[in-house]
């Protein structure tokens, strides 16, 4: 897959992130970028003390009122047995094609219906950095449905729409509650982009995070079979949104 994409996009120039890396203190926009994070299901690595592997996780609630967060408990559950009181957790994630960061303090671990969830700190601080080559297509106000096939055969069909779009995977959102393993195959996956139709392809899930409260499930897959035409048709749809980021930030 990998010398796939280097021989379709061979052509390219390289492509230099752009310096646009700030450091957030003002407690409003704080909140308002974590409930924006929450309300788009941005699904966050996150980071334990002395921990090589990271682990995922998801913005559950936001109680400015009270200075704490939620978060969903940890995947693979491995991390949620590391947890005590008192960690420091750090969290990346994406939204709309910019980074966040930000550390936050374990208050307490709670359960409900059989599902672990955190209180956490509000942070004090949040850093967000925006690269070219970081660029998604975002679901809001561009509607990309999704449909798949799990299994071998027609055995069940999963619906859903694109979160966030790159060069060699996809973030979707399921519309209800599922859960799917790493390493899975979706064999028969289909979605619609703006002005290049229809693109078929398998998906790779490297990763599943399920929303309780909301009922729905994030997934992050790779790309798997799918044919340099529709692969061209993403960098397209792709380079359409960075043109269009690039005037924005010109013009801001």
């Amino acid at each position: 897959m990998l010398d796939l994409l280097r021989r379709i996009f061979h052509d390219q120039e390289p492509e230099t992130p752009l310096a646009t890396k700030h450091r957030i203190s003002e407690r409003e926009q704080i909140i308002a970028l974590l409930m924006r994070a929450s309300s788009h299901h941005v699904l966050f690595s996150v980071r334990l003390p002395e921990q090589k592997d990271t682990f995922s996780t998801a913005l559950l609630g936001i109680y400015d009122e009270h200075e704490f967060v939620i978060l969903d408990e940890l995947t693979p559950e491995q991390g949620h047995r590391m947890l005590s009181d008192g960690v420091l957790l750090q969290l990346s994630g994406r939204l709309e094609g910019v980074e966040l960061f930000f550390e936050t303090t374990l208050l307490d671990i709670r359960e409900k219906s059989g599902i672990a969830y955190y209180k956490t700190t509000l942070p004090a601080t949040l850093e967000h950095r925006q690269q070219r080559n970081a660029y998604r297509i975002p679901s809001r106000g561009v509607g990309i449905s999704f449909h798949g096939l799990r299994g071998k055969g027609i055995q069940q069909i999963v619906k859903g729409y694109v979160n966030d779009l790159s060069r060699d995977g996809a973030g979707i959102i399921l519309a209800e509650e599922l859960h799917l393993y790493q390493g899975e195959i979706l064999p028969s996956c289909i979605i619609s982009v703006p002005g290049e139709g229809e693109i078929a392809f398998s998906l790779e899930v490297c990763f599943c995070s399920k929303n309780p409260q909301q009922q729905v499930t994030r997934i992050g897959g790779r790309f798997k079979n799918i044919d340099a035409a529709s692969l061209q048709k993403i960098r397209r749809s792709l380079n359409r949104i960075e043109r269009a980021q690039a005037r924005r930030i010109k013009g801001g």
